[in-house]
């Protein structure tokens, strides 16, 4: 009996020996099996969020918190990654700013950078990685898993199968190829699966009525990952696709409230179009008043908006109960998703189908510019992650809104000052209109009495006269250069046009008319200033207003010799193809760089001419004004201590309009 005892058993050894070969092989097959389908349904499902997340962080890249809420509470890290290895945002903001060369070895930060999106698995970490660059950054956005808890997983269920194939083999040895065959089909079947899943196909489906014992657990753990990654990059997707129309149309409404600074059709607009992209049933703006506390509603969407603007609607910001005069106390947005639970919600009978109300103040600096309310004919229409978008909006209507204020109050103060400088011009005109008269009379009577024609006058007298008559002629050149200007100003300015004026007769007079000036100057000099001339013989005849011309001329030649203690003064006249180009040069101090502009302004004179204390300075822009209105153009060229030259071009006929 023990011999037979001995035999059975021994038999038994070499059977259960035999037997668990081909069991310790099947048992490491499954777990091939499984470790590879599970480790590639990981590494499918990090790419495909971190493709997700990166396209999303492109479209809006400062809600990085908000992409990744649905990893709080996890062992799961979301990171973006700078092309110099630093963290730009990461889930543990403590990394944010730091290097991942602390983390992770050179060799997988250069396959992060690699330019396409990619997973890999860290076996010395037990970690997953996804990564996937970020459009038109230079950055990349890594997703990273612990994969220590499926490995447990895996190992438990690995040592479950070979117990219960093992406690099968012990009942029945018969029986232990058949379930041999019976498990490794299903697990075919669920590689098969799940190589389906990894290459991209979500929508893949395993039967599993045939599966039983942990075969059947892990299909449906298979099949629940599936559905969960389906629905995870649905969700992704769809987020996606709502924030990309928010921002769309967020800058959609930036661009327009950009364009336009007439509020009359900045706000009706606005209204509407945000209306319409958000797919609201009423949005409306009021304007805060500062002085009256009181808001006002500036515009309303469609119909409604009309109907209830006509009614000049407004209330204090006191008013209860208001969900906009609450925004607008608080400074914060006010949110209703449920209206007929509210007690701050205002019915309107306007507006009898509002579900939700959504309040934000337009703020500037912290000062109240007004209220974008916003309303619904859905229940919960606004959620939290409306509130960015939204608030964003409304600070964007304020600065519109108070750039549109500021064009207004500028275009305002534009008008009265035009009003204000026409009457002035025209109060000046006047004016010297009605002193020129009393002043001829003046020059007339002393010129008279100089000349001894009412009796004698001794030397001092004359003298005495001819001071007189000195100033009052100074005082005469200042009154016709007021009226001059004031009539530029004005735009009055008229020219006399001469047909067939002789330039070389012209200039010769003004030449003439200034060579008493070079005397007196010459006269306090040790050494006397040269005066030359390089003017064409045979100058065209122009048509030109002949007074305006010898005019401008004079003032020129006169400020050239009242500046130049010396060197030389040079008069040039050249013919050129379509006009006549003078020159008046001079060897005086010069005028400064910042002063060359500003001397043709009315009024303004260098610091030399402020020394020589005479003039107004209007005889420069009245001068380029007369050039101007025939049709040319006057301008200058100086160098400190080497001289100024004045030149100005007169076409040979002036414009039609003139």
């Amino acid at each position: 009996m023990k011999v037979k005892n001995s035999i059975i058993w021994r038999m038994l050894a070499w059977f259960l020996l035999l037997a668990l070969i081909p069991l310790g092989a099947v048992t490491i097959f499954v777990q091939r099996q499984v470790n590879q389908t599970v480790l590639g349904v990981e590494l499918q499902a990090a790419i495909q969020e971190a493709r997700m997340h990166a396209a999303e962080s492109a479209y809006h890249p400062d809600a990085f918190e908000q992409h990744t809420q649905i990893y709080g509470g996890s062992d799961v890290s979301v990171f973006i990654l700078a092309a110099d290895g630093k963290y730009l945002d990461h889930t543990n903001p403590q990394k944010a700013g730091s290097f991942a060369g602390n983390d992770f070895s050179e060799e997988i930060l250069q396959t992060f950078f690699s330019g396409e999106s990619g997973s890999l698995e860290d076996a010395d970490a037990g970690q997953i990685i996804g990564y996937s660059p970020v459009p038109e950054q230079n950055a990349v956005l890594v997703i990273v898993k612990n994969n220590q808890t499926v490995r447990n997983t895996l190992n438990d269920l690995s040592r479950s199968i070979f117990l219960q194939l093992s406690v099968i083999l012990l009942i029945t040895s018969i029986v232990s190829g058949v379930a041999i065959l019976a498990v490794i089909n299903p697990l075919r079947q669920l590689a098969t699966y799940a190589d389906q899943v990894g290459s991209g196909d979500l929508e893949a489906t395993i039967d599993t009525s045939d599966f039983e014992g942990e075969i059947a657990v892990l299909a449906d753990s298979l099949t629940t990952m599936t559905a969960r990654l389906r629905d995870l990059i649905s969700n992704l997707e769809s987020k996606v696709t709502e924030r990309t129309h928010d921002l769309a149309m967020a800058s959609d409404v930036s661009r327009q409230i950009t364009q336009v600074l007439d509020m009359d059709l900045l706000l009706p607009e606005l209204v509407e179009t945000t209306r319409k992209g958000f797919n609201l049933y009423y949005v409306s703006l009021y304007l805060f008043d500062q002085q009256n506390q009181d808001l006002l509603l500036e515009a309303g969407s469609g119909k409604k908006g009309v109907l209830t603007q006509s009614e000049a609607k407004s209330f204090h910001i006191s008013a209860r109960p208001s969900v906009v005069a609450q925004a607008a106390r608080q400074r914060k947005a006010e949110i209703i998703n449920d209206t007929e639970n509210s007690s701050i919600h205002f019915f309107d009978p306007h507006l009898p189908d509002t579900q939700a109300e959504a309040a934000f103040p337009m703020l500037v600096s912290d000062e109240l510019v007004g209220v974008l309310d916003l309303q619904s004919a859905t229940v919960d229409r606004f959620q939290e992650n409306d509130t960015q978008i939204f608030s964003t909006l409304a600070e964007q209507i304020a600065i519109a809104v108070r750039n549109a204020q500021l064009y207004r109050e500028q275009e305002h103060l534009a008008q009265e000052l035009e009003r204000a400088d026409l009457m002035k011009s025209q109060f000046l005109a006047s004016m010297s209109h009605e002193l020129r008269t009393p002043l001829n009379a003046i020059i007339n009577f002393t010129q008279l009495i100089a000349m001894g024609v009412v009796g004698p006058v001794n030397e001092d007298q004359e003298s005495m006269l001819n001071t007189s008559l000195s100033s009052a002629r100074h005082l005469l050149q200042l009154i016709n250069d007021v009226l001059d200007i004031s009539k530029i100003q004005a735009g009055k300015l008229s020219l006399y046009i001469e047909e067939e004026v002789d330039l070389n007769e012209e200039i010769q007079a003004v030449v003439d008319m200034a060579e008493p000036l070079l005397q007196k100057q010459n006269a306090g000099l040790s050494q006397a200033i040269q005066f030359i001339q390089d003017i064409d013989e045979h100058l065209p005849l122009i048509a030109c207003d002949r007074r305006r011309f010898r005019q401008v001329l004079l003032n020129l030649l006169s400020n050239a010799i009242k500046f130049t203690e010396q060197g030389s003064i040079t008069f040039s006249a050249k013919v050129r193809a379509d006009d006549s180009l003078f020159a008046i040069m001079d060897t005086g101090p010069g005028i400064p760089t910042g002063m060359l502009a500003r001397i043709f302004e009315p009024f303004i004179q260098s610091a030399d001419g402020l020394k020589q204390a005479q003039g107004t300075g209007l005889g420069l822009p009245i001068s380029r004004s007369l050039i101007q209105a025939h049709g040319g153009d006057l301008w200058v060229e100086s160098k400190i201590g080497e001289g100024t030259t004045f030149f100005f071009s007169l076409p040979l006929r002036p414009p039609p309009t003139q």
